[in-house]
């Protein structure tokens, strides 16, 4: 039977082998050993790849890909979960590859679109209204859509065999149905003059009441979603959730953050930092952490809440 050990970045970045010449630190050392025993299998997510392309400095990035090749560490393919027997070098170059795909079909600026609508909502500085977003964010679906399609156009489907032609004008029916969907897009309904961000949440009788910090870890889920359930009871967090392990995750790491407990400071802007973006960086290493034996940090607020 092998354990499967998730590694957060900053752990990864301990185990490079410079770090743990110059820190001389034993504990990492000793580590890295029984990472590499028989028993073990290290994995990793896009996620990880994610924040190591981050990384400003390419020699540091590749100490990162080889730490991982040193520990013969697994990659977890995204939608089917499953581990890859990919190198960790061949991983990374096709996700390189991917992300510059996602450049230029139009796939980053609309997801950093739509990213706007949440950093506002929780009390960033974004200039731009709800409405201006809703737009830009419309704009950005439809050369999305157009690219697709360019793309589809480019390809000679009569000459396709089946099942892959159905496949293709599947596509383009897919498309024509976004096409439509994103003209109706709308702002979410937000007085310009509310306050934003998580204070107001947190300053909600009942989750005063509830002392998160002072709960057992296995209750303080149940008890924020109660608490927000009662104060919202109009509001169905299901209809806003796909029913999945991973998505069930997600929204208890969020309200968690939203409550106040253990929470990280991604409201707060320190220049050359994205704090938005580091914290949904850990909410998604604990969601691609579902299913490993151990996950390992030395980040405690984020051990807290996963």
């Amino acid at each position: 039977m092998s354990f499967l050990i998730y590694l957060d970045q900053n752990t990864l970045s301990d185990l490079r082998q410079r770090r743990i010449e110059e820190s001389q630190n034993e504990q990492f050392r000793l580590l890295k050993h029984v990472l590499k025993s028989e028993q073990i299998v290290v994995v990793y997510s896009h996620v990880t790849l994610d924040e190591i392309l981050q990384i400003s400095k390419a020699e540091y990035r590749q100490e990162h890909i080889d730490t991982l090749a040193e520990l013969d560490a697994k990659y977890i393919e995204p939608l089917p979960r499953t581990l890859s027997n990919q190198e960790p070098e061949n991983v990374w170059y096709a996700h390189l590859e991917n992300k510059q795909s996602n450049a230029d079909l139009g796939i980053t600026a609309l997801m950093e679109v739509s990213q706007l609508s949440s950093r506002k909502i929780s009390g960033l500085p974004i200039e731009e209204s709800f409405s201006e977003i809703n737009e830009k964010l419309k704009v950005n679906l439809g050369a999305l859509i157009s690219n697709c399609e360019a793309q589809l156009t480019s390809i000679n489907v009569e000459k396709l065999d089946e099942p892959l032609k159905s496949y293709f004008v599947n596509m383009q029916s897919q498309l024509d149905e976004l096409r439509v969907k994103s003209s109706s897009l709308q702002a979410p309904e937000i007085d310009s003059e509310q306050q934003l961000g998580p204070q107001q949440f947190r300053d909600m009788p009942g989750i005063k009441a509830l002392e998160v910090k002072n709960l057992e870890a296995e209750d303080v889920v149940h008890a924020i979603e109660a608490t927000f359930n009662l104060e919202n009871s109009s509001f169905n967090l299901a209809d806003y959730f796909e029913d999945t392990p991973q998505t069930a995750v997600a929204r208890a790491y969020s309200l968690m953050n939203w409550a106040g407990y253990h929470a990280d400071d991604f409201t707060r802007t320190k220049k050359g930092k994205d704090r938005f973006n580091a914290s949904n960086n850990d909410m998604q290493h604990a969601v691609s952490a579902l299913g490993a034996s151990f996950l390992i940090s030395d980040d405690i607020n984020f051990l807290k809440k996963s």
